[in-house]
């Protein structure tokens, strides 16, 4: 009992000398000038799980961005309001807020029936610190739109804007949706930091991740993060959501009923073995509410924050779906560094060695390189990306154990088997921006009449639970055990280009001016659907949509 107490003395009286606990944003165009800062410092951070907490770098962001930032004095209130501060700021000396509008007001048109497109987001931003340990953050968007055809078809089917939550129908062709996140961030001492609230998480070093992404919807969790010098640990419990639930089971009256739970408790690793490599294990098990014949809630078993919980769930008649993976990336010099990832979902050895293609080798692996102020020109980056999974990777015989939240994958856009090539070129003078994605993908989905479930949508049983359960729409499963191949199904070709131009006015919230233009060609074994569109308007890109699937 007494080392118990003087071991929390400990934690909570170790002395702070930092105290902005919030985090940085997790938007890929926000997060280019942290990374590069980042990257052209000598000491071994780990950026691997994000978002990144404030006070772990010794980052200024954005002052020291613009030589007019630091000239604030000599300009006047409407030029500093909307160049180069918060709209308001309050500062005392044991506490600070910050809040801001954020916006998203873009107008454009798709070439195909020459259908007009805009979004209309209006919102905040509000962080700020209580004392020496205390931060947080809320944000709220609320937004109507109108997207290319494939997106309309895409939410049409799933219920979800990509990302962003539940749509409701809005005028013809339109969605109505919302956004919140928040949380309270905690730094008790400099060895942890504690984190809770309602957001999302990215773990790796690339545009993709296999481990555990931004792309679906916003969860609550709790985050508990450990720094032991070159070793970094993090904790992360979330609930989760089957939002389709409903249809599957054929109840109704859902408007008056909450969607069924299901939780997530992951762990990941970070060691920086040398001055210039960093590897890091990853771990996650999903488990659902009311899993029969008993009746589960949160099962506190999976409270254990020592990483492998492979055991434990294997004590538990196994009834869980458990990935485990690694991340690896090499710093070649304080510009370039090459990463990866491997993700396992089940697998077998004795099945490989015999290049059977068993059904429950899911597994997937990403290859990539980043590379900043290539050809000596600064404010530059090239990144290529390579990704690689196996069908049924992320799903599971129930679908409500699946790797997904909100009807979307936890991890990438495209659910699992599929190859993707994704290269990015970035260009920042100044104010002035310019981005070039392009993005190649091969994938096996399912047919229109047929319910075979080929490895793709991970929202589909890999066996016969439906049959055995009395369900709907979630397939019929797998068509067999072994001969599993890549593509297999209805061989789908994806074909994305982006360009982007752009202005920054405000660094504080990413407001810029932005012109895109788009071209999105996508050709299965039934149909055949070209999107050619152009945008223009005032955005705050602080958070990523991902659009390019």
């Amino acid at each position: 009992m007494i080392r118990a107490i003087f071991f929390l003395f400990f934690i909570f009286s170790t002395p702070q000398v930092k105290c902005q606990h919030d985090n940085f944003f997790l938007g890929n165009d926000y997060f280019f000038n942290i990374e590069k800062k980042i990257l052209t410092n000598d000491i071994n951070h780990h950026i691997s799980f994000k978002p990144l907490v404030k006070s772990d770098f010794n980052i200024d962001y954005p002052n020291g961005l613009f030589s007019d930032i630091n000239q604030t004095q000599k300009k006047s209130w409407l030029y500093r309001k909307l160049f180069l501060e918060h709209l308001f700021v309050y500062n005392e000396e044991n506490y600070n807020i910050y809040c801001s509008p954020i916006f998203d007001l873009t107008l454009g048109r798709e070439k195909l029936n020459q259908q007009k497109i805009y979004t209309n987001t209006r919102g905040y931003i509000v962080y700020g610190n209580i004392g020496q340990k205390i931060s947080f953050f809320s944000s709220f968007r609320e937004n109507q739109a109108v997207f290319q055809s494939y997106l309309r078809n895409f939410i049409n089917e799933k219920n979800v804007v990509p990302g962003q939550g539940f749509a409701r129908r809005f005028k013809d062709v339109g969605f109505d949706y919302a956004i919140a996140s928040g949380y309270v961030s905690i730094r008790p001492s400099d060895l942890f930091v504690i984190q809770f609230g309602h957001g999302k998480h990215f773990v790796g070093d690339g545009y993709r991740s296999l481990l555990l992404s931004d792309n679906s919807f916003n969860y609550p969790f709790l985050r508990v993060q450990t720094s032991l010098g070159k070793l970094h640990y993090t904790n992360l419990f979330a609930e989760l959501q089957d939002i389709s639930y409903f249809a599957t089971n054929s109840i109704e009256n859902v408007d008056q009923m909450g969607y069924p739970k299901k939780y997530m408790s992951s762990h990941y690793l970070s060691l920086n073995l040398f001055e210039n490599l960093n590897l890091s294990f990853f771990e996650s098990i999903i488990w659902r509410v009311n899993h029969a014949p008993g009746n589960r809630g949160f099962d506190v078993n999976y409270l254990n924050p020592i990483i492998f919980l492979r055991p434990i769930e294997f004590s538990l008649n196994s009834p869980d779906n458990v990935l485990i993976g690694l991340n690896a990336k090499y710093k070649i010099n304080y510009k370039s560094y090459a990463y990866s990832q491997l993700i396992l979902d089940e697998f077998s050895l004795n099945d490989l060695r015999k290049n059977n293609d068993f059904w429950a080798n899911k597994y997937g692996y990403q290859l990539g390189f980043k590379s900043y102020d290539i050809l000596n020109l600064d404010m530059t980056s090239f990144q290529i990306e390579y990704n690689y999974v196996r069908p049924y990777t992320y799903a599971h015989h129930n679908p409500q154990q699946n790797y997904g939240h909100y009807n979307q994958s936890l991890a990438h856009p495209l659910g699992a088997n599929f190859s993707e090539l994704v290269s990015i070129l970035r260009y920042k003078y100044k104010r002035l921006g310019f981005q070039l994605k392009h993005i190649i993908a091969k994938y096996g989905s399912s047919f229109s009449n047929n319910t075979v479930s080929y490895g793709n949508d991970i929202f589909m049983s890999t066996g016969d639970y439906a049959e055995t359960q009395g369900l709907q729409n979630i397939g019929s499963g797998r068509p067999s055990d072994f001969g599993i191949e890549m593509y297999q199904g209805n061989l789908s070709r994806l074909n994305y280009t982006q360009l982007n131009f752009s202005y920054l006015i405000n660094p504080h919230t990413n407001l810029k001016f932005v012109l895109s233009l788009g071209k999105r060609t996508f050709k299965d074994e039934e149909s055949e659907n070209i999107s050619d569109y152009f945008t223009f308007g005032f955005k705050s890109d602080l958070f990523n949509n991902y659009y390019d699937f």
